[in-house]
Formats: structure tokens, C-alpha cells, sequence
């Protein structure tokens, strides 16, 4: 195959989860997400405690992400934390960067509605 003949992979697909995070935050943080928490050594926090608690500083909006690579998988632990953050009311999602891309992350840091999916 030539090259003017590979199929378009859009570089935020590749984004490493690192990458993924800076990018989320700055997102936020422009949209007036105030209070950003994210546990740095993840070796002394309860297993599947999701990557970023979200406090929007005017709304006092809360919400919980976790942050995968395109190709990450959720455990069976963040799964469990991400239901029973559900169950209790929150906003408990799963962003990768095709969420960035199809624009469902600026969506709900908008306070658009959300549906819990893995």
C-alpha cells in the first residue's frame, strides 16, 4: 500500500494515558473545574479508585473519571468503584481519547447528560 493510500489515524488515538490526563485537566480547568484531585502513587489508594475527582468551582458540580488509553481496559476493581459511584448519584464515567475526539468529554464537563458505559 502507498502511503497517500493508509487509512487517517487521528493522532489523539494515540495519546498515552499521561497525555490523555493533561489534556482532560487543562479541559477542566478551563471550564471552571477549580478543585482537581488525582492520586499520584496509586500503589497506597483502594484498588480502582478512579483516576480524577472533578469540582466544578461555581456549580460545585462533582464528578469522577477514569482515563484510559485508546486501547486501555477497565478492571473488574474500577468497575466495581464506578457502579457504586453510580448507584450513589454521581457522575462516574470512563473517557478515552475517542471521547475527546467526538467531543462526549467537553459534553460532560458541560453538564451535558451522561450515560453510564465502560
Amino acid at each position: 500500500m502507498k502511503y497517500n493510500q493508509q487509512p487517517f489515524k487521528n493522532p489523539v488515538l494515540l495519546w498515552s494515558e499521561a497525555e490523555f490526563q493533561s489534556h482532560v485537566q487543562n479541559l477542566a480547568k478551563s471550564l471552571g473545574y477549580t478543585q482537581q484531585y488525582h492520586t499520584h502513587d496509586s500503589r497506597r489508594s483502594n484498588p480502582g479508585f478512579p483516576d480524577l475527582v472533578l469540582i466544578h468551582g461555581r456549580t460545585k458540580k462533582l464528578m469522577f473519571a477514569e482515563l484510559k488509553a485508546q486501547a486501555g481496559r477497565v478492571s473488574p476493581a474500577q468497575e466495581s468503584w464506578l457502579n457504586d459511584l453510580r448507584l450513589g448519584g454521581q457522575v462516574a464515567e470512563v473517557w478515552r481519547p475517542s471521547d475527546w475526539v467526538s467531543g462526549r468529554i467537553l459534553q460532560v464537563l458541560r453538564g451535558g447528560a451522561t450515560v453510564a458505559r465502560a
